[in-house]
């Protein structure tokens, strides 16, 4: 109740604020959140102006960290959940979307600026991107598919750290930056990239490495990544954009423990039992070694009329030794995505439309074999899995004067695999097509004043299984599993006052998914997926800059409070699960309550400190709400100094993470055989780097 009195009175004030006279332009130099420009829905637009809820990630909100993982930054985002749990094992969740998804990115479509990343049978291969090419991480919650194609949890939009073009006749420019950071548990990070920018070319080249021991047995990771991305202006009508990266990883995979196991020593490995042999002795790890190749092209043909068309074509060599088997997979995706945009405006009015497809192709040779302490052993499947989606798309946005904007687009999904076990006797192809379906969005903006925005939409969204699913390591085929949809409709008020000091941003939402796709675990630790009625979600989402400090001339230079709250009212429907009901249960893995905050300080002298602190309130492991990980609180801090010289500048830095020594675990395994559901996250520990800008 209390906590309902306090978001009703923080509205009444944000709106109270609304009415204020706005501040001069140049009231702030610092840069802010709601100038920040939106790419995703075709808006091009500042966030202050945009119909969607969306997070931002930047290049300065990731230095705020450890540099060694994306994760902490993307935490800092109400409403989105980043989890890890052992080193290299990322998961990703928007808004409670982590459900089905026990390793890797599921259900949200991800793109490099517009490239696909996310292949055709629903996977995204997460970890292997490079967090020093990242310049911004643009995410989008909510349904998406009116324009992305198929997801129900909201798409994520990477781009590139480079430099942007010059319209002026510069000469070509050279920048140079080599990076080292080490820390706890054999930790060592580093990273060199050439930067090169003239009139015509904008491109980056960096090489990383990652290693670390790890907390806990059998936690290993080493990661080498080469990347080249790039912009080029071809003519006055052509922009060419690329990317290509190969990505070489290995990590390995600890297993789960039980509540006393983890309490008597959180570093070890899940053991071995009279039945199973443990992770250490099967040698559990994952390795992948993915080339990835894109170009975009964009093509103006007059003042109203552009194209723009990617490509990719990526490959994956991936091994899995488990405890149970030992799985290898070779992956070939394809993609094409398209749309022709038309662009005009008269007088009061700013039209555009969208109009486009997207088309994605995957093969996956997938072969099971018994494992015989990290080698593969007797032949237990082999399969041939073909995935294909198409996704058409249309979409208008109407810009009437300042005051109000409309978006309203409707896209489809049209997604076939056909699978085929060469180790049947049966071994014909079989083919599974599903039945696709009209996913509209409708969203309206109206400005208050100048610096305040209100908004809404209501879309739907689907998401078909993944081949990850319905072919998952238990070895079985699942073609009965059926597609996840919903409606989402939310509201949100964003805006900045106080001349400025303070920014907000907050939405309340609720969406209802029918035919939800839950993991599930049989008695040899092996998953597989059902559908599990619906759910119905109903979450508030805040966030909140304000400045205490702005260019001031004593030696605090500036300083700023963050803070955010995410409130997830999160239930299972119609979920029965054999002769159980488990309808009106909390939704698994999701947490009630997460508030976080941040203080950031910079010096004249090159100090600086950033410091965060996140609440998490406990969350339900298994479907019967019968277990649940206790609340934790994770404190975080970096204190680095920074110094140009002439031709170059340095940085020096060192930090904490979990600095209240929390026993937690960043990634439970929901709904695990035999209650091992904790994955635990290292204890108290600490990194340093230093950096060398040319």
């Amino acid at each position: 109740m209390k906590k309902s009195i306090y978001i009703l009175f923080l509205f009444h004030s944000l709106f109270s604020f609304a009415q204020q006279k706005s501040p001069p332009a140049d009231a702030d130099t610092i840069p802010l959140m709601t100038e920040v420009v939106i790419k995703g829905f075709e808006s091009d637009r500042r966030l202050l102006e945009t119909p969607v809820s969306a997070g931002i990630v930047s290049r300065s909100d990731v230095q705020r960290f450890s540099p060694a993982s994306l994760l902490p930054a993307i935490n800092m985002v109400p409403g989105v959940r980043m989890e890890e749990r052992s080193p290299g094992s990322y998961r990703l969740s928007v808004r409670g979307s982590l459900l089905r998804s026990p390793f890797g990115v599921r259900n949200i479509k991800v793109y490099w600026n517009d490239i696909p990343f996310t292949d055709a049978g629903g996977n995204t291969y997460f970890n292997l991107v490079d967090q020093h090419s990242i310049g911004q991480v643009e995410i989008l919650k909510g349904p998406g598919g009116s324009l992305y194609g198929a997801n129900t949890g909201g798409v994520i939009i990477l781009h590139p750290d480079e430099p942007l073009f010059s319209q002026e006749n510069i000469s070509a420019e050279h920048h140079f930056r080599a990076q080292v950071n080490g820390g706890s548990y054999g930790l060592l990070d580093e990273n060199v990239q050439w930067k090169y920018q003239d009139k015509n070319m904008s491109s980056s080249f960096t090489q990383s490495h990652l290693q670390s021991d790890g907390y806990r047995e059998n936690t290993r990771v080493r990661k080498d990544v080469i990347q080249w991305n790039g912009t080029a202006r071809l003519s006055e009508k052509d922009k060419l954009d690329w990317i290509f990266m190969y990505a070489d990883m290995y990590y390995q995979t600890p297993g789960g423990l039980n509540l006393q196991q983890m309490q008597e020593n959180p570093r070890q490995a899940r053991p071995g039992t009279p039945s199973a042999p443990g992770a250490v002795e099967q040698k559990a790890a994952i390795y992948n070694k993915t080339p990835f190749a894109g170009i975009s092209n964009r093509h103006l043909f007059n003042k109203n009329w552009s194209n723009i068309t990617s490509v990719m074509l990526a490959y994956t060599d991936f091994k899995n030794p488990f405890i149970t088997n030992f799985e290898t997979r070779k992956e070939t995706n394809l993609g094409l995505r398209t749309k022709m945009v038309y662009h005009t405006a008269a007088g009061k009015h700013d039209l555009k439309l969208t109009a486009g497809m997207e088309w994605l192709y995957n093969y996956s040779a997938i072969n099971n074999y018994g494992n015989r302490q990290g080698k593969a052993d007797t032949v237990q499947f082999k399969d041939k899995i073909w995935a294909r989606q198409l996704s058409p798309f249309i979409q208008g946005e109407w810009m009437m004067g300042k005051k109000f904007q409309l978006q309203a687009g409707i896209g489809s999904n049209f997604f076939i695999y056909r699978y085929q076990r060469l180790t049947d006797a049966d071994d014909s192809k079989k083919k599974k097509k599903l039945d696709e379906q009209l996913l509209p969005r409708l969203a309206g903006l109206y400005r208050i004043s100048e610096n305040i925005s209100v908004y809404a939409s209501v879309s739907k969204g689907f998401s078909p299984p993944s081949i990850s699913e319905v072919r998952p390591s238990e070895g079985n085929f699942y073609s009965n599993l059926q597609p996840e949809y919903g409606w989402n409709r939310e509201i949100g008020i964003r805006g900045r006052t106080l001349s400025n000091r303070l920014q907000f941003d907050i939405t309340a939402y609720r969406f209802r998914l029918h035919d939800a796709i839950v993991r599930r675990i049989n008695n040899v630790d092996a998953e597989y997926f059902v559908n599990a009625g619906g759910t119905n979600q109903k979450g508030i989402e805040i966030f909140a800059e304000y400045a205490l400090v702005r260019n001031s001339t004593a030696f605090i230079k500036s300083a700023k409070l963050r803070a955010g709250l995410t409130l997830n009212d999160f239930s299972f429907t119609d979920y029965m699960v054999d002769d159980k009901d488990y309808s009106g249960n909390d939704l698994t893995g999701v947490a009630k309550t997460i508030w976080l905050g941040g203080l950031d300080i910079t010096t004249r002298v090159g100090l600086y400190l950033n410091a965060s602190l996140t609440n998490t309130s406990k969350l339900p492991l298994n479907d019967a709400n019968a277990v649940y990980a206790p609340s934790y609180d994770i404190l975080l801090g970096r204190l680095g100094w920074k110094k140009h010289f002439r031709v170059f500048s340095i940085e020096l830095f060192t930090g904490v993470d979990n600095a209240l020594n929390q026993l937690y675990s960043l990634g439970s395994d929901i709904n695990a055989f035999g209650n091992r559901y904790y994955n635990p996250a290292p204890e108290r520990n600490y990194y340093g780097g230093l950096i060398v800008t040319l």
